[in-house]
């Protein structure tokens, strides 16, 4: 080799049709480099960069996004910053992914092909830089309120006004700032003061905080307008059994159980509304059936089956439901005062 690069002094090559001078100082370099077989590997200078935003195009910060081979075997994570901007460097040649990777999000994730090629004269000098934005899709029940279950979709005809403060109050409630989200979706109600979507979901959000009253008149609005939704009809029951209207709460959450029949706590409340109305049977059945949904796995089905037993002196029953409970549901503090209730029940069971 040392009388190869002895005898240049200039060095012409020809790559791809092309020539280009090497001077003498880099001809020991080119030599070895075209010797070992290494010439036409890639310097690892290639890049893929891009930015996340969301439909709306607003960047995403704060995303995870990964670089994966072909055969999705991860090489690199990072994450994106305050403008939703991402980077990797250094990567050679070849065919790659990127995934988004949104958790704690409510958006969908993302996966693209990339292909990497750099061309250049002299090969390994070459790199490329490939910019790859995503916009992301909301989850499809991203925005479905507290009591949202599956079920056909309610058309209604909305001014753009209105549909568009609603669009804002849910983003406003899924970023969780209630009080913006809540004010929006008031203002849609005022706009048009039939709009089913923004009635249910102001009134079930209301249930779930405890404002009982304004979602008792929000959610018989809603259930006037569309009498097939679960969970206006659910929400409104809620609403009046908060409100110790007692036979009217079973009348609607016996209407949920109809119109989503694998609701487990549409059933779990039917059987405390009938235990409150002193239905006890058919509060029992209710309670079996929330049970049989939540393969038993719902503590409060069991802490409420407890309590109908007990009053029914069934105690043996009681006792174990209540065992069921512990298991179910262990909590520091509290767990002792329960076995002891058992030991009382399972005192009772024995003296009948």
């Amino acid at each position: 080799m040392k009388n190869i690069v002895s005898f240049l002094s200039i060095f012409v090559i020809s790559v791809s049709g092309l020539f280009f001078q090497v001077s003498k100082a880099n001809a020991k370099m080119f030599v070895e480099r075209v010797l070992s077989g290494t010439f036409s590997q890639n310097q690892n200078r290639n890049s893929i960069t891009g930015f996340v935003f969301n439909e709306s195009r607003t960047p995403i910060g704060e995303v995870y996004v990964e670089l994966l081979s072909d055969t999705y075997s991860t090489i690199s994570r990072t994450k994106t910053n305050g403008a939703g901007f991402y980077s990797f460097k250094g990567i050679p040649n070849g065919n790659f992914k990127v995934k988004i990777l949104p958790y704690g999000t409510n958006y969908e994730g993302q996966l693209r092909d990339v292909a990497l090629v750099s061309i250049s004269a002299v090969a390994g000098r070459g790199s490329v830089s490939e910019q790859v934005d995503f916009y992301l899709k909301v989850r499809k029940n991203a925005n479905a309120g507290p009591l949202a279950a599956p079920g056909v979709i309610f058309a209604q005809e909305v001014p753009r006004a209105a549909q568009k403060l609603y669009e804002e109050g849910i983003n406003y409630l899924r970023d969780k700032k209630e009080k913006e989200g809540f004010e929006k979706l008031k203002s849609a109600i005022e706009i048009f003061p039939e709009y089913y979507l923004a009635l249910d979901r102001l009134g079930t959000e209301y249930v779930m905080r405890g404002y009982h009253r304004p979602a008792f008149v929000l959610l018989t609005k809603a259930v006037e307008i569309n009498p097939r939704s679960f969970s206006s009809t659910f929400g409104l029951g809620l609403a009046q059994y908060r409100l110790q209207q007692f036979d009217l709460a079973v009348e609607n959450l016996q209407r949920a159980t109809t119109l989503h029949n694998e609701s487990i706590n549409a059933y779990l409340w039917l059987g405390i509304a009938l235990h409150q109305n002193k239905k006890l049977t058919q509060a029992e059945t209710a309670l079996i059936k929330a049970h049989k949904l939540s393969k038993g796995e719902s503590a409060e089905v069991h802490w409420q089956l407890a309590r109908l037993y007990s009053e029914q002196k069934r105690y043996r029953e009681a006792a174990d439901e209540l065992e069921i409970f512990i298991k179910n549901n262990p909590q520091p503090g509290e767990t002792e005062k329960v076995k002891e209730t058992i030991k009382q029940l399972r005192q009772k069971a024995t003296a009948q």
